[in-house]
């Protein structure tokens, strides 16, 4: 054979050939069909503000509009590690500040280690004084973003459900000391959605990703702003669009209004 390049160029074109005219086509069709599919499916599962409101005291993002607002000896129950009355005064923030020095010390050689019983309360005091400030900082965070979500809600009730809601992060087997995001899910849905059907959709995206469990909280918040609120924005200030909502779409339910092209928001 005397040019088998030349043939071998040619099958390659064929093949080519075939693949743009009855590949392609054939997968771009397959591939829209499973997503109609994909959205009648879901579309029967898709919570709107209707089905969002039902259980709940009454239909606004009040706290006492929760369904739990109701239940008087939950909120009886006192903070954990004795925070109701651990106050954050002057002298506790100066202990704590002096706290961090001496171990920046220790970490520096300038000082000798403490003792193991000094360290463990150094510790202690420490944990205490961070899970306050989280506390106050969270309850903060939601009078401002939804404003008159407490109204007049005591403060120590306040502490106590944010405390519940971080709480309910080793449910899902993540660190309630870095969670944030579970305090704001909660704030919309409640602290037993995960014992509401009509979330299932909400608890088996979160638990999809064991590795990414904050994260997917954190779609999951903005999939529900979207949906639900008709918010553009997310609660962490960055536009919702396809491309933020990435880990959602085929995990969630197609919402009504899509998602806007992240190419679009650019554009703008």
């Amino acid at each position: 054979m005397k040019h088998p390049l030349r043939y071998l160029a040619a099958i390659a074109v064929l093949i080519g050939l075939y693949i743009v005219a009855v590949v392609l086509p054939d997968a771009k069709a397959y591939e829209k069909e499973m997503k109609q599919k994909n959205i009648d499916y879901y579309e029967s599962r898709y919570v709107d503000p209707e089905e969002w409101a039902q259980g709940r005291v009454c239909d606004k993002l009040l706290w006492k509009c929760l369904p739990e607002s109701n239940d008087t000896k939950r909120w009886q129950k006192p903070l954990e590690n004795g925070l109701d009355s651990f106050e954050l005064t002057k002298e506790v923030l100066e202990k704590e500040k002096a706290i961090i020095q001496r171990w920046r010390d220790e970490e520096d050689g300038k000082v000798k280690e403490q003792s193991m019983k000094l360290s463990q309360l150094s510790e202690g005091f420490y944990d205490r004084v961070e899970a306050k400030k989280f506390l106050s900082k969270m309850e903060q965070r939601l009078a401002k973003e939804f404003p008159g979500f407490w109204r007049d809600v005591d403060l120590d009730v306040r502490f106590r459900w944010i405390q519940r809601a971080m709480n309910k992060a080793k449910r899902f087997g993540s660190d309630p000391k870095q969670n944030n995001v579970i305090v704001e899910l909660c704030a919309r849905i409640g602290l037993d959605f995960d014992k509401d059907p009509k979330w299932d959709a909400i608890v088996k995206f979160i638990t999809s990703d064991p590795k990414n469990i904050e994260t997917h909280m954190g779609v999951a918040i903005d999939y529900i702003d979207w949906t639900i609120f008709g918010k553009t924005e997310s609660a962490f200030g960055y536009k919702i669009t396809d491309w933020a909502m990435r880990r959602a779409i085929g995990k969630l339910p197609y919402p009504k209004k899509p998602y806007p092209k992240l190419n679009a928001q650019r554009s703008r």
